[in-house]
């Protein structure tokens, strides 16, 4: 199973007493996001990150926007057909983002879900 699955027990787990740092690392591993990008979308430094043993846990605030992301990274990948493409859209500008990279909203839930919000209107045909 891949670390960009996440079931619903998971995701809230996660999010009420964190996640193992392994799990963060295969997270990001998996979506291809640099440490320095994924510890700047949880607001925690890569410091504090590389000194926690593999399974110590990560704060739920900053586990539960990890989870998010690996949601929406598992999403994006299945809309887009590989990491690559997926990743390229996040970081390119969007209109229907307000002119801005869908990437740049991924620090925080509400920018995540309006991220998700628009994936899943590319599945469905209704943006670009």
């Amino acid at each position: 199973m891949s670390a960009l699955e996440i079931s619903d027990k998971e995701f809230l787990a996660g999010a009420r007493k964190g996640i193992q740092k392994s799990r963060l690392l295969s997270i990001a591993r998996e979506s291809g996001l640099t440490m320095k990008d994924l510890s700047s979308f949880l607001r925690i430094s890569t410091r504090s990150i590389q000194k926690k043993e593999s399974d110590q846990l990560i704060a739920p605030g900053a586990s539960e926007r990890a989870v998010y992301i690996a949601r929406l990274f598992h999403s994006g990948i299945k809309v887009f057909g590989s990491r690559e493409k997926f990743s390229r859209w996040l970081n390119t500008k969007n209109q229907a983002m307000g002119g801005e990279k869908p990437g740049s909203y991924l620090d925080t839930i509400s920018g995540i879900q309006l991220v998700m919000d628009e994936l899943n209107a590319i599945e469905y045909g209704f943006s670009a």
